[in-house]
C-alpha cells in the first residue's frame, strides 16, 4: 500500500510540474498583453508541447516576439496623460477626449 501511494504522489507532483511548465507561454502572453487570434495559438501550441515539444518552444518565443496591446511607451503615457488633464481642465470636451484617447491607444 505504502509503494501505491508514494506511486501516486510522483505521479500527481509531475503532472502538477508539466502543467506548471506548460502554462508557462500562456502566462507570458498574457502578462505581455497578446490577445486574440496570437494569444489563441500560443494556447494552442502550448497544450500540443505536450504531444510534440517543439510545439511548447514555438509558443514560447511567439510569447516573448509578439507584442502586446497593452504595451503602451513612454512616450505613449505622457501623451495619454497630457490629455486626460486637458480634459480635466475643461478645455476639451468629452467627445474630443475619447476620440484622442483611443487614437492614441490604436498607434
Amino acid at each position: 500500500m505504502a509503494e501505491f501511494l508514494v506511486a501516486f504522489c510522483m505521479a500527481f507532483i509531475f503532472l502538477l510540474l508539466a502543467i506548471a511548465i506548460l502554462s508557462i507561454p500562456v502566462l507570458i502572453a498574457n502578462a505581455r498583453g497578446i490577445t486574440g487570434g496570437e494569444r489563441t495559438a500560443i494556447i494552442v501550441l502550448s497544450v500540443f508541447g505536450i504531444f510534440f515539444g517543439i510545439t511548447w518552444f514555438v509558443a514560447l518565443i511567439l510569447s516573448l516576439a509578439l507584442r502586446g496591446d497593452c504595451c503602451v511607451a513612454g512616450d505613449e503615457l505622457d501623451r495619454l496623460e497630457k490629455l486626460a488633464k486637458l480634459y480635466k481642465d475643461k478645455v476639451i470636451t468629452k467627445d474630443e477626449y475619447e476620440r484622442m484617447k483611443s487614437k492614441l491607444i490604436r498607434e
